[in-house]
């Protein structure tokens, strides 16, 4: 039976009822040798312009037997002889003009028929088709109801309890007519089950599936706002949680909300790229300033007139560990008006103890200023981290919201925290793709980024690689991947690839991250670049390493794609 089960929308349809009776006689009544395909519709090509469309209530066809077409009517079915009208009249005595349904089934036959001669396999093979009607509410009269509908090819109400033994007989008429040519080839059956009945699986491209599910993530990351609703009263909070759980959309959520109410407001965090794609995606608020702790260190002892050279990685830790946060001491004792109202800081977990009396010194009221602090409580990779603050409430998130469950699964094996529940879609398996050379790694990571842009229409936007270590890894910056142009800065240049530095990236996420340079990372940074860079990926992640890095994370080699 085709298909099984009905729909529920044929089952609950009050003008299907008589079908769904024949639907269930014929399932009962009719042995395995039969093929019913039922509510079936076709297009052939019409002998003249346009389409010839086909349409019948059922198929039924059998190797030793043939292949009848059957419609049907429910209802008490009448006939004005005069006008030729038809006339179906239901349980609440409504009359319903109906067609006359030898001729609808006639036609139908002739559509199919003509749909079959454009098989390539069975054109030019000749084919007979029977057909007939069930009146499955109307009683038998024991007589032809019309000169094209002979009793032979009509199943009454009294003829459901053995419509088996009907079908039979319906078979035995058309092929006495035919001349025993009814019989169908096995090929012929076949063809009919692909056409009526095709199976078929349509592989939806992958950036159509991350369309979808980023609708998703995204209205779980705004329900996430209920919990600064909850927190709208706290001036001082101490927001912790694991990747993914909307710790950096809250913070910038809340600095939004404080200066909104008038709040003069510095929103800081650690990296650098972090801020800047922040303050251009929030564009102009007034009253808040968004800076990474170093930059906003460095331009407050710049208008404070101090002497310092401009932040770069050719700087000693120390400029960055002491020199600049001395600096800020001094520059608020020059600038005593730049003192703000409220405070929100992001990734707190990368601060060091020493920071954090200057940047409070930044509040213009010491004991009342609010003050929030978004960390990572992942204990297995930041450790660093002694103290915040004191006289914060802690709030802990619990709901990882960035990635699907795919990917949540390999990155809670770098996570030692309190424990975080998946609510995302699940999400397709991590693909892992086995590379053993540097060379190697170019490639697959090309092989991956042609497929992904080319194949699946994955926007060049979407996707960020990220390499763990640059000095024994595959890729540098600023280099081309294959026929891929490369980027550091995808805001001014959205056609190329975005390509750096697990660190550089780190607060970021991109719907797609595909993650290599991760084979010979030190032992001291491993677990932290690598729950870092497997967490940056919201909906597809990818990872090119070797076999036995794959195998360290727990992943299987994926097949070529």
């Amino acid at each position: 039976m085709f298909p099984t089960p009905l729909p529920e929308a044929v089952i609950r349809n009050p003008a299907r009822e008589a079908e769904r009776d024949v639907y269930t006689a014929l399932q009962a009544q009719l042995d395995e040798g039969h093929l019913v395909f039922y509510s079936v519709a076709w297009l052939a090509k019409s002998k003249g312009e346009g389409a010839c469309d086909g349409e019948v209530d059922f198929v039924i066809a059998n190797p030793q037997k043939g292949i009848l077409l059957l419609e049907v009517k429910g209802g008490q079915v009448c006939r004005d002889g005069a006008s030729g009208r038809w006339i179906s009249i239901d349980r609440s005595h409504h009359e319903h003009d109906i067609q006359d349904p030898y001729e609808q089934v006639r036609v139908s036959k002739h559509a199919l028929l003509q749909k079959l001669a454009e098989h390539p396999a069975i054109g030019r093979t000749w084919v007979a088709l029977g057909h007939g009607v069930v009146l499955p509410a109307s009683h038998d009269p024991h007589r032809p109801l019309t000169p094209d509908g002979p009793r032979e090819i009509t199943v009454f109400a009294e003829d459901m309890a053995h419509v088996a033994d009907r079908i039979a007989r319906m078979f035995d008429y058309w092929n006495g007519e035919m001349g025993g040519s009814l019989r169908p080839t096995p090929l012929l059956v076949n063809t009919l089950k692909d056409l009526l009945a095709p199976s078929f699986n349509l592989r939806q491209p992958l950036g159509e599936v991350l369309a979808d599910e980023d609708r998703e993530l995204l209205r779980l990351t705004e329900d996430q706002f209920d919990v600064l609703d909850m927190l709208s009263r706290q001036r001082r909070v101490a927001v912790s949680g694991g990747a993914g759980t909307g710790k950096t959309v809250l913070a910038l959520e809340k600095a939004r909300r404080l200066a909104a109410e008038g709040c003069r407001v510095l929103f800081t965090c650690f990296n650098k790229p972090l801020a800047e794609f922040l303050r251009r995606s929030s564009g102009h608020v007034e009253r808040l300033e968004i800076a990474n702790f170093h930059d906003f260190c460095w331009r407050m002892a710049k208008d404070a007139g101090l002497p310092l050279p401009e932040p770069n990685s050719e700087l000693s830790s120390t400029f960055f560990d002491t020199t600049l946060p001395d600096a800020l001491f001094t520059a608020l004792d020059r600038l005593p008006d730049r003192r703000f109202d409220a405070i929100v800081v992001d990734e707190g977990q990368d601060f060091r103890e020493s920071w954090w009396p200057p940047l409070e010194l930044c509040l213009a009221d010491q004991k009342d200023g609010i003050l929030y602090v978004f960390h990572d409580d992942n204990q297995q990779v930041y450790r660093r981290v002694s103290s915040f603050p004191t006289g914060l409430n802690e709030c802990v998130l619990r709901d990882n919201l960035r990635n699907t469950q795919r990917i949540h699964a390999v990155t809670t094996k770098f996570y030692r925290g309190q424990p975080l529940r998946a609510k995302g879609p699940e999400g397709r398996d991590v693909e892992c793709i086995p590379a053993e050379t540097p060379a190697a790694a170019v490639r697959e990571v090309h092989r991956v980024l042609h497929r992904l842009v080319r194949q699946e229409g994955v926007p060049t936007s979407d996707i960020a690689v990220l390499y763990g270590s640059s000095a024994n890894g595959p890729l540098k910056r600023g280099e081309p991947i294959g026929t891929f142009f490369t980027t550091t800065d995808q805001a001014a240049e959205p056609k190329k690839v975005l390509l750096d530095s697990v660190r550089r990236f780190k607060g970021l996420e991109r719907p797609v991250v595909i993650l290599t340079g991760i084979d010979h990372l030190a032992p001291e940074e491993e677990d932290a670049l690598l729950y870092v860079g497997l967490s940056r990926a919201r909906l597809h992640l990818a990872v090119v390493a070797s076999a036995g890095t794959i195998d360290r994370l727990g992943l299987r080699p994926a097949r070529k794609q």
